[in-house]
């Protein structure tokens, strides 16, 4: 099943978990790292059974994630992640 992802300005797209490892990527983790917790993330979509989900909910998971995996990378995400809502 695809999942949809419902982002900030209302347009809707499928869910991409490549999209999810290379962001982590750009945050700091390692190529191994970025895809099990890219896998993770798409185990807890596929689990929710919702579709659409907002891209808020799953940047805050990516973050949950993140956190027990590597704090600083969590943070430069999140730090990033800021940096998008203010434009």
């Amino acid at each position: 099943m695809k999942f949809q992802v419902v982002k900030r300005d209302g347009s809707i797209e499928d869910f991409n978990q490549g999209k999810i490892a290379r962001v982590v990527t750009a945050a700091g983790l390692n190529d191994d790292q970025a895809e099990t917790l890219a896998a993770k993330i798409a185990k807890w979509v596929e689990d929710t059974k919702l579709s659409p989900l907002t891209s808020l909910k799953i940047r805050n998971k990516v973050v949950e994630e993140l956190r027990q995996v590597d704090q600083y990378a969590a943070n430069l995400f999140e730090w990033y992640q800021q940096t998008k809502t203010k434009v």
